[in-house]
C-alpha cells in the first residue's frame, strides 16, 4: 500500500513539476521548504493515527519544490508540496490537467475556489490550493479511513499550511 501510494504521488508530482517547469526560468521565487510547513504532531492531530518524522523527496525536481513525506500509521501516507505557481497555471488549468487525465476532482468548500480535490486512486486523496503566487498540495492515504474522513484532515491541515504562505 505505502509502494502504491509513492508511485501515485511521485506520478502526479511529476506532472504538478512538469507544469511548473512552463513558465520563464526567471520568472519563479524561491520554493518553500514543505518540511517546514507542518509537524508531525500537527500531522497526527488531524488524522488520528501516529505520524513519522517528514523528510524532503530527494528525487523530485529541486528547481520547483521538494515534497515532504510523512509515514501515517503503519501503511499510509501525507506528502506535503509547495512551489511558486507558474505563469498561467491556476486552479482551472490544473483540473483541466486532471481531467484530460481522467482523475476526478471536487471543490473544497472549507478553502474557497482556488482549492479543489481531486482523486488520484488507491483511495488517496489530494487536495490542491492557490494561495497567491503559490501552489500547495496535500495528498493522503488511511488505508480504512473513509474518504471523508481523509478529505476534513487534508482541509485542517491545509488550513496551516496557507496561513504560512
Amino acid at each position: 500500500m505505502v509502494r502504491a501510494f509513492r508511485v501515485v504521488v511521485r506520478g502526479l508530482t511529476a506532472a504538478v513539476l512538469t507544469f511548473g517547469l512552463a513558465g520563464p526560468a526567471g520568472a519563479r521565487a524561491a520554493p518553500a521548504d514543505s518540511c517546514s510547513l507542518l509537524s508531525a504532531a500537527e500531522i497526527q492531530a488531524a488524522v488520528g493515527k501516529p505520524v513519522g518524522a517528514g523528510k524532503p523527496n530527494a528525487r523530485a525536481n529541486p528547481l520547483v519544490g521538494l515534497p515532504c513525506e510523512y509515514r501515517v500509521g503503519d501503511l499510509g501516507g501525507f506528502s506535503v508540496l509547495v512551489k511558486a505557481a507558474a505563469a498561467g497555471e491556476t486552479a482551472a488549468s490544473v483540473k483541466a490537467a486532471l481531467a484530460k487525465q481522467q482523475i476526478a476532482v471536487a471543490p473544497s468548500a472549507a478553502l474557497g475556489d482556488g482549492s479543489f480535490f481531486s482523486s488520484p486512486g488507491y483511495g488517496m486523496v489530494q487536495l490542491n490550493t492557490f494561495k497567491g503566487t503559490s501552489y500547495a498540495i496535500i495528498t493522503l492515504m488511511m488505508p480504512g479511513a473513509s474518504e471523508a474522513a481523509q478529505k476534513a484532515a487534508a482541509e485542517r491541515l491545509m488550513r496551516l499550511v496557507v496561513q504560512k504562505l
